[in-house]
Formats: structure tokens, sequence, C-alpha cells
């Protein structure tokens, strides 16, 4: 008697655990849902795809899911069954709004193309990187004394080492000198 109840009291067990929803049943639902929440972002799918795959969420999906998935998508089902009352042979993707921060890639082999509407080399030499001789006129890049002055310093202070520990003061000086530059 007391093996029979004990056993009768496993198959309870059991059977109350097989009759939840599976972790796969869960798993694909979960995964099906989020399809048609990306769907859902893109502007470029059309509403009835859209509506479709809410539609499909809504009849195959649903075992194992929480009540507000459930309800997010018989609301968005409304939603866009109202939206798509229009002829589809009309319809057209939505334009982003402004310029692309990112150009449309022409070909896997060739470079991005230039985003600046400047068409100037922005500072790239002209002469295919040989230097030349500032012409009169050009200015020197800011900080430019400053930094020579600090040139001119260490050399001097250098010049009158005789000692590897007056190098280092030579250095730090240099260092020091160069920060308040920039």
């Amino acid at each position: 008697m007391k093996r029979r109840s004990i056993l009768l009291a496993a198959l309870a067990g059991l059977g109350a655990i097989s009759c939840g929803a599976s972790i796969q049943a869960v798993y694909e639902g979960d995964v099906r849902f989020e399809h048609c929440m990306a769907l859902d972002s893109r502007p470029d799918v059309k509403p009835t795809i859209r509506r479709a795959c809410w539609e499909e969420w809504e009849k195959f999906y649903t075992f194992g899911q929480t009540r507000d998935r459930v309800e997010y998508a018989s609301v968005r089902k409304q939603q866009l069954s109202i939206v798509s009352d229009f002829d589809e042979g009309d319809w057209t993707p939505a334009k982003a709004k402004g310029p692309s921060a990112v150009p449309d890639p022409t070909s896997a082999l060739a470079p991005p193309p230039m985003m600046l509407s400047n068409t100037s080399d922005a500072g790239a030499p002209k002469d295919g990187g040989a230097t030349k001789e500032p012409v009169e006129g050009d200015k020197a890049p800011p900080g430019a004394d400053c930094t020579s002055a600090c040139e001119d310093s260490r050399k001097l202070c250098a010049d009158q080492c005789k000692t590897a520990g007056c190098e280092k003061g030579c250095a730090a000086g240099y260092k020091r000198c160069m920060k308040r530059c920039f």
C-alpha cells in the first residue's frame, strides 16, 4: 500500500511537470516574437508582411509566452490591419530623413566614396608628399614659436651638461616647457 501511494505521487509529479511549456516551445516563441519585432523596425517591409508575422505568432507561438507579449501581438496586429487598408501597389518604403552618416556601398573592392563636401585634401601635401620650404604668407602652425623656443632651451642646456643627471634635468625642463605651449 505504501509503495503504491509513493508510485502514484511520483507519477502525478511527473505528469504535472510535463504539462507545462517545453523549453523548445518557449524558445521558438521568443525567436519568432523577436523576428516580428525586427520586421516592425524596418521601414522597407510592407505592412501586410508585418501583420502576417504577428498573426502567425499569435496563432502558433503563444504557448508558454507571457501575457504582455500576447497582448502586444494582438494590438500590433490590429494596428497593422488598420494601416494597410490601401493598395500596396502604390506602397513605397519610407525614405531616411536627411543624409546618411555612411555612404551606400558601391563594390566590395572599391574604397568608400568621400563624404566631405570640401574637395580639398585637408592639409595633405599637394606635391605627393615631398617637403617644401615655407612660402611667404604661409602661417606657421599654432605654438610653433613656443616649441622652437623650448627646443633652443633644451639644446643650450644639453650643450652645458657634463653628466647624465644634468641631461635628465634638461629633458624634464623641455617637457615642462612643451606642456606650457599646448
